[in-house]
Formats: structure tokens, sequence, C-alpha cells
């Protein structure tokens, strides 16, 4: 088996396994086994990536989906919507690492109300 076969089997096998860290979540309308880590402006103003993703004047959410890429229908590109779980974000980021993709999303919001 080579290493390229020993990844891909761990993608489902232990990264999304839902006995590991795997959890089901709906994106772009697919119910997938993903992990989904997030965090809110405030830490970010602390020192969490920088704060680099918070335009000035704007506060939100901000989240990172791991997914396998062959669960979703393409591949996210920068600045285009993205749901999760019926909530809309935009893509900040999306990596695809040897088929293990990582989506760094954002719902940003002015004066306290939320994008949707």
């Amino acid at each position: 088996m080579s290493f390229k076969d020993m990844v891909a089997a761990d993608i489902s096998a232990v990264f999304l396994n839902p006995n590991e860290f795997g959890e089901t979540h709906t994106l772009e309308g697919r119910e997938c086994v993903c992990v989904v880590s997030g965090w809110a402006t405030d830490d970010r103003k602390a020192g969490l990536q920088g704060g680099k993703r918070t335009p000035e004047g704007l506060h939100g959410d901000y989240i990172t989906v791991c997914v396998a890429a062959s669960d979703l229908a393409k591949i996210p590109t920068e600045g285009t919507p993205f749901r999760v779980d019926g909530k809309r974000y935009v893509v900040d980021k999306c990596a695809n690492d040897m088929g293990m993709l990582t989506i760094e999303l954002g719902a940003y919001r002015m004066r306290g109300g939320a994008f949707a």
C-alpha cells in the first residue's frame, strides 16, 4: 500500500470517523461527515489567526470545515457563498490536501445584524 493510499484510507477511517473526530453536518445541501471548529470575532482580536480576516467595522462568526473532497459536488472557491447547517457563510480560503478539504468560512455582520 502506497503512502497516498494510506492517507486516503485515514481520511474516512480516522479523521472523519464519527467515533473519533467526525460529525454529521449539512454542507451545501448534502449530509456529510466532517469536522467543524469555530470562533468568534473577540477570539480573533485576541490573536488567533492574527485577526487578518476581520475587516474593520465588521464582526462575525468564523468556522473551519474539514471534509473529504469527494463528499461535495464541487470544491468551493474564495468569495463564494457556502451553507453549513442552513447558515450562510462566505469562503475565505479552501485548501485541498490529498483529498481532504480545509475550508475557512466567515459570516460577517454589521451593527449587530447577521448576514443570512
